[in-house]
């Protein structure tokens, strides 16, 4: 793991999400989960030594930030944004998210393999408490303001510790890879980057890529724009959508995160539509 400060942990060197850790003076708040099951067992093994886990918040519902649940069942509260069960569980495949979970782990973490629990043991565990536009948590001596910051996804949330000058900001940011935009509503992403910017802050935490300043946010509002200038001028040319996935890709620009080079198709492709549903009204 990463120490950004003596309280702020992060992995961001496995396949799916960075998942976090803030201690403070009563216990840690988990930020999203590992996919890597043996990440996932030692980043607990690691937070429970200096205390008890108290919360775990989910700043999505797509697999990768939440396959984790499970292992904090009945022993930690699991938070999120009240629109979370719309995309709770939620893939970019025909595999159910059990299948996908188990196939992650036949290909990528072998060894934890027999520590996955049969289908009828495994527990989604759902956010026990949910908030609509704005919550404070309080634990110890630390503040957590969990903002709702849809595009990525509909349940978006961007978790600020002002006390460790640190922002979880979730899928809103790819850095230095592919971005995703296969579930986004292009114009509330935007109108998210702009908040982001005005948070005080020196680290934002991914939910891909190395930990970044607020300078990267520039940086991914000109990428999506780059999306969207390329299939506007393919609508320009009287391209139909179908015209434009086929000769639109930004794939040499950046690579696929950790584990996924296989998307790669898959993320061309829906960033296509979605950029053209966007510049066509249909989202």
């Amino acid at each position: 793991m990463e120490m950004l400060t003596p309280n702020v942990y992060t992995e961001t060197k496995i396949r799916g999400c960075n998942p976090s850790i803030v201690f403070t003076s009563e216990g840690s708040v988990f930020i999203d989960t590992a996919q890597w099951l043996s990440t996932l067992l030692e980043m607990r093994a690691f937070a429970k030594e200096r205390g008890p886990i108290k919360y775990l918040i989910n700043t999505e519902g797509h697999i990768d930030h939440i396959f984790g649940n499970h292992w904090f069942a009945g022993e930690s509260i699991v938070i999120g944004h009240e629109k979370l069960d719309e995309i709770f569980w939620t893939v970019a495949d025909e595999k159910d998210c059990y299948d996908y979970s188990v196939d992650v782990l036949e290909r990528q973490d072998k060894a934890a393999l027999p520590l996955m629990p049969s289908r009828e043991e495994y527990i989604v565990n759902p956010p026990q408490i949910t908030y609509s536009d704005h919550m404070t948590l309080t634990l110890g001596d630390t503040k957590f303001e969990l903002y709702y910051t849809p595009g990525h996804s509909t349940s978006q949330t961007c978790v600020y510790v002002p006390k460790e000058r640190a922002a979880f900001v979730g899928d809103t940011l790819f850095v230095d890879c592919q971005t995703w935009l296969h579930s986004a509503d292009i114009g509330c992403l935007l109108k998210t980057l702009d908040f982001l910017e005005t948070l005080d802050v020196d680290f934002f935490v991914p939910g891909h890529g190395p930990v970044c300043d607020k300078s990267y946010i520039a940086k991914q509002r000109s990428f999506i724009y780059e999306w969207i200038d390329a299939v506007g001028k393919g609508i320009a040319k009287g391209w139909d959508m179908d015209t434009c996935v086929r000769n639109i890709s930004f794939a040499d620009r950046y690579p696929m995160d950790i584990g996924q080079p296989e998307s790669m198709e898959y993320v061309q492709r829906t960033n296509v539509i979605r950029c053209y549903k966007y510049l066509t009204n249909q989202q």
